[in-house]
């Protein structure tokens, strides 16, 4: 194992993140150099996002996005980030690695259909318009990871929605009645129309659950048959494509909860629920949402989340995107499935093995110091992932190996998993042999919450689902010079934003099994471990820099890695200044010259 000499204090640099809130020039990267550097930091890892050239077939577009309001200004201002970043990391006697996210060709965010924005790109999802996706996969739609077969009556578009079923998530009374219940409705998922004039009734009832509810962070919600309270409204006769339920009341003392995908069944003239996809205020990009004056997002990932039909559904002045990703106050659903993760692509495909190859050949043109392999993204972020992973090439070699196509059964989805994971491992070694033959060093990030065999919901949705990633064998092998090690959910949500930290206590993310064998595993292959940390988001700075002084005290770890610059320090709009975020920068700072980096 390291000594403590030997601890290396490393810093993330997610660039979008920077050029969101300002603009850079070369003197400004230098000055944030400089900072990183003061807080006894000896490595940076540098997130690369493609080609700045939007002609090439490696292109990314994050940076012109409008969402990175400084990004365009900035791309003229230093050119590509990553080979900007490098000298003067090397000036500051820093190392750089540039982190690779194969699987991140886009967002997962949608413009809703009625919007200005509604040709954002050419990728369109039930709801409306992928916001951001590079030019690759906007030509080559088809490589995304696809969904299982599911079976989607030939006159679904035409079906007249007769009757709705909303499920609560136990049997107690409900404070809704007839005359709170509202219905809206909109042909565009835009500006929805309240339907004041409907004749509908309303059976409350006590019934078996359809099915098994867990929530996002895999809480048991309903036992499959458990006893819950219902409302059906029938003599519906509601033929708009999005359909929105509602109550009048403008409280937050709701009674009426499930999770959003557990929360309601809509039914043509036939008695089996019809496939839907559903919406909640609740969302992962672009909120708060006003369903009055805009529109929802469906299939946003936060499906899973529990919420309350009957709670207040006014836009509420002064909540912040944060605030409002868990809100109820509605239930909104569409006819049918997305038929694709939203811009998640499939590794079995020629094309994707090029993109990749291309991505680690510009890397490592940049004269990095080595490179990290990070799984997760931003695009695979829906309410049922792990329903996708079913690309015909896949089941064509599921078929070929085991004669038939997989059956929903564990042992055939972990037998598919495999089969995706064998050429993913194909391209890790391909890279680290490249990265190798050029001097330099071979890293990955281990998500210790994504590799679990069962994951819970908010564990996977940031990752291609469905693909066993063997890290032990890139280990046996030998084809890695140290892991990023990283517990973390899906933007530092093992607890909601506004929530005490439980999960995300360093003690309780290092107590998981998974964690704790794959420490042991690594320590034991003499492969150093260095832990990736979110700030900010997960504990405040007081708790992090204690977390920091134990794993330096931890003989299991070799690094701790600050997640990331973008919570420590923004450049102001025309990017003469860099102005820090509370006192992050000064107690890191403070730590770790006790601790002799500085």
């Amino acid at each position: 194992m390291a000594t403590r000499s030997d601890f290396i204090l490393s810093c993330t640099v997610d660039f979008p993140d920077d050029v969101s809130h300002g603009s850079y020039t070369l003197k400004l990267l230098d000055e944030m150099m400089v900072q990183i550097k003061s807080m006894g930091v000896s490595r940076i890892y540098w997130l690369y996002y493609g080609d700045i050239n939007q002609n090439s077939y490696w292109a990314g577009n994050l940076f012109q996005h409008r969402l990175m309001t400084y990004g365009p200004q900035t791309i003229d201002r230093i050119g590509e980030p990553l080979k900007a970043a490098v000298p003067i990391a090397h000036k500051y006697g820093m190392e750089i690695y540039g982190v690779l996210k194969p699987y991140n060709t886009g967002a997962s965010g949608s413009y809703p259909e009625g919007s200005a924005l509604a040709n954002a790109t050419s990728l369109k999802r039930i709801g409306g318009t992928l916001w951001q996706a590079i030019p690759f996969i906007q030509s080559h739609p088809e490589v995304r990871l696809k969904r299982r077969p599911v079976e989607i009556p030939d006159t679904l578009n035409s079906t007249t929605i007769k009757k709705i079923r909303l499920v609560k998530s136990d049997s107690s009374p409900t404070r809704i009645t007839r005359n709170h219940l509202q219905i809206w409705t909109s042909q565009e998922n835009w500006k929805y129309t309240h339907k004041d004039n409907l004749n509908f009734t309303i059976k409350d009832a006590v019934e078996p659950a359809p099915s098994e509810i867990c929530d996002y962070y895999g809480n048991l919600i309903t036992a499959k048959a458990a006893p819950v309270r219902t409302l059906t409204i029938e003599g519906l006769d509601l033929r708009d494509k999005y359909i929105l339920v509602t109550t009048d009341f403008n409280d937050g003392n709701g009674d009426f909860s499930n999770t959003g995908i557990g929360m309601i069944e809509a039914f043509g003239d036939d008695s089996s629920p019809l496939p839907i996809e559903v919406a909640t205020l609740s969302t992962v990009w672009n909120g708060p949402r006003d369903f009055r004056t805009g529109g929802l997002e469906f299939d946003s990932g936060f499906g899973t989340l529990a919420v309350t039909l009957d709670n207040n559904n006014q836009k509420q002045e002064g909540i912040d995107e944060w605030e409002s990703h868990q809100r109820g106050g509605v239930i909104a659903f569409a006819l049918g499935k997305n038929d694709y993760l939203p811009s998640t692509p499939c590794e079995i495909y020629p094309g994707v093995r090029k993109l990749w190859a291309g991505w680690v050949d510009r890397i490592l043109d940049t004269g990095v110091d080595g490179i990290d392999i990070r799984i997760s993204h931003h695009g695979s972020i829906v309410d049922e992932p792990l329903a996708y992973g079913f690309n015909e090439p896949i089941l064509a070699e599921f078929s070929q190996r085991f004669g038939a196509e997989p059956s929903h059964s564990y042992e055939d989805i972990r037998r598919l998993a495999t089969i995706r994971g064998d050429h993913y491992t194909n391209f890790f070694r391909e890279t680290s042999r490249k990265t190798r033959e050029r001097g330099k060093k071979m890293q990955f990030h281990l998500h210790t919450e994504a590799f679990h065999s069962k994951p819970v919901h908010g564990q996977v949705i940031g990752f291609p689902p469905n693909i066993f990633f063997d890290w032990k064998l890139w280990i046996d092998e030998g084809l890695v010079d140290g892991i990023t090690f990283r517990t973390s959910w899906f933007e530092g949500w093992e607890d909601p934003p506004q929530g005490e930290p439980n999960r995300q206590q360093l003690s309780r993310s290092l107590g998981d099994p998974v964690a704790r064998e794959a420490l042991k595993y690594a320590n034991q292959a003499e492969v150093p471990v260095y832990l990736n940390r979110y700030i900010s988001r997960a504990v405040g700075n007081d708790e992090y820099v204690a977390d920091l002084n134990k794993v330096y005290r931890d003989p299991r770890f070799s690094g701790f890695d600050i997640y990331e610059w973008a919570s420590l320090a923004h450049s102001n709009p025309d990017g003469t200044l860099l102005e820090p975020i509370l006192d992050g920068i000064q107690k890191i700072r403070s730590q770790t010259h006790k601790l002799g980096f500085t």
